[in-house]
């Protein structure tokens, strides 16, 4: 299953970094914020990292290798504790993007599925199981139709708790 890591770049290498992991068909996020500075005597606004050096990945280790993943040229290292790789919450990551001010960020926070597609419940009590997507219900959850025990029934989860099946 997909989950969210978090590498460590070389210094002013995320660039390089997010253009080989693209090019491995591996997903990747680099939050952005827009501030003001000073610029010959006036403010200017200026898009800078929101974390600096540190880029999340979304990738499924069964699929991708470790080694695959610290020899992308300007990764440094994979953050972990121990000898385990820490996967980052979905929640986390999403509140990020929809916190960021870049459009890449605002296109991949809306990437919500239409009505009938189906996806995967990844957070909650009933992480694992299949449903198709509904309907938006507010800004932040969203109406799934779930199949248990040979029932259907629609249940409201927040966005970050699914992701759309390709």
């Amino acid at each position: 299953m997909k989950k969210w890591y978090l590498a460590y770049c070389k210094p002013k290498e995320e660039a390089r970094a997010r253009a080989h992991l693209d090019a491995q068909g591996i997903e990747s996020y680099y939050p952005m914020v827009e501030i003001e500075k000073l610029r010959r005597g006036k403010r200017v606004p200026v898009k800078e990292p929101m974390f600096p050096n540190y880029l999340f990945i979304y990738v499924d280790l069964e699929e991708v290798t470790p080694v695959t993943l610290k020899s992308t040229r300007g990764i440094s290292r994979i953050i972990h504790f121990g000898s385990e790789w820490t996967p980052i919450s979905n929640k986390l990551v999403y509140q990020l993007m929809s916190r960021d001010d870049s459009d890449e960020a605002r296109a991949s926070y809306a990437k919500l599925p239409n009505a009938g597609d189906k996806v995967l419940i990844e957070e909650g009590p009933l992480a694992g199981f299949e449903a198709i997507y509904m309907e938006p219900d507010g800004e932040k959850r969203a109406i799934l139709l779930v199949s248990l025990l040979n029932k259907e029934t629609t249940s409201s989860f927040e966005n970050h708790a699914f992701r759309r099946i390709d």
